[in-house]
């Protein structure tokens, strides 16, 4: 009986307790909506007084301005948020009076003290406060944190630097590439692109760089910001470069410069014996680079082991227009072989129905 009285007190006791977690639960909630409701509600005079900073005339938008810069630091940190979300909105003049105001609020110089914080989260926060502000006296504190202990902040540092928009920390960018504490290189190849060709010399240093990521990246940055110039260099790389990921890289490159030169380094890297890698980007940039003459070369291709391999040539053909559109329909009449047959078939196949091309017609064959 004592047994059945206490097993039947403590069921009690957890529905109970289960019962008190439950309504506060609830209640944080509640109250975590009715805090939100209330900043919101009193956000709302703010959000309108930094539109009219950032959309009135001159006379009004200075008066927005002085209004928002002299605000009282709770009423500050409620329009906070919605002002950084429009950093990255607004642009011209709009995007001015904004860094205009952070600047104002000494939001600027704090994050630049913050760079130097213990603590990792500050470190990246600031970092990031500085890229969306474009903020170039910052260029040189940034640098240093692209050999910060923990990679995130590496990484914030880097996307930062890439809006600031100051070409002297090209060289840091590629250097970070390597090393103990090295950054993803698909971050870098994001920032230095987003310089624009104005920092196509300055990337072209990385081509004689001795590690070969470097030049890898390097590479693609110039092909992906249009430095024809570079096109000799690069043809170079792919043909004398000992390293497979520079050679992938400049073939890519080569077929989005698009300029002749490309051609016959292109050519070579297609041929037998080259990394399976390679001959497929190659492939590719031929037809890119839309070069008629090249078809009765790339059509072999189609019968190649390598199923992938042959596909991109079907496709690299159809990009060379009629000449290569004509041997994909000579090649399905099987004078390469059955695999080159099928694979020819199935690109125009594709393109029939994409709508690029008429459906091929077989000939008849033989009995």
């Amino acid at each position: 009986m004592i047994s059945s009285r206490l097993l039947a007190d403590g069921m009690a006791a957890v529905a109970a307790f289960g019962l008190l977690v439950t309504v506060l639960i609830v209640g944080m909630r509640l109250l975590r909506a009715i805090t939100r409701r209330r900043r919101e509600r009193a956000a709302e005079p703010l959000r309108a007084l930094l539109l009219d900073a950032l959309c009135a005339d001159d006379d009004d938008s200075a008066e927005a301005l002085r209004s928002l810069s002299t605000l009282g630091e709770r009423r500050w940190r409620t329009l906070e948020p919605t002002a950084r979300a429009m950093l990255a909105k607004v642009s011209g003049q709009a995007r001015s009076s904004l860094v205009e105001l952070f600047e104002r609020r000494g939001i600027a110089d704090r994050a630049l003290a913050d760079l130097r914080s213990i603590r990792l989260v500050k470190r990246g926060r600031a970092a990031e406060v500085l890229g969306q502000l474009r903020y170039r006296p910052a260029a040189p504190a940034l640098c240093r944190l692209l050999t910060d202990r923990d990679v995130e902040v590496r990484l914030v540092a880097v996307r930062a630097l890439g809006r600031v928009g100051d070409l002297t920390v090209i060289p840091a960018l590629l250097a970070c590439l390597h090393g103990p504490r090295s950054v993803p290189p698909a971050a870098v190849v994001r920032a230095l692109t987003g310089f624009g060709p104005g920092a196509q010399d300055l990337t072209a240093a990385g081509l004689s760089d001795p590690v070969p990521l470097v030049r890898a990246v390097a590479i693609e940055v110039l092909g992906a910001t249009g430095a024809v110039q570079w096109t000799p260099r690069i043809a170079t790389a792919l043909v004398d470069d000992p390293h497979p990921e520079v050679q992938i890289r400049a073939a890519r490159a080569l077929g989005a410069l698009g300029m002749p030169e490309g051609v016959d380094p292109l050519l070579e890297a297609i041929d037998v014996g080259r990394p399976e890698a390679l001959r497929i980007v190659a492939a590719g940039a031929l037809g890119s680079l839309g070069t008629a003459d090249v078809a009765p070369v790339m059509v072999k291709l189609l019968d190649d082991p390598v199923h992938r391999l042959g596909a991109t040539a079907g496709q690299a053909l159809l990009q060379l227009g009629d000449a290569g559109r004509a041997e994909l329909e000579a090649a399905v009449n099987g004078f390469l072989g059955d695999r080159a047959a099928a694979q020819a078939r199935a690109v125009l196949a594709e393109a029939a129905v994409r709508g690029d091309v008429a459906r091929p017609r077989e000939a008849d064959a033989e009995p």
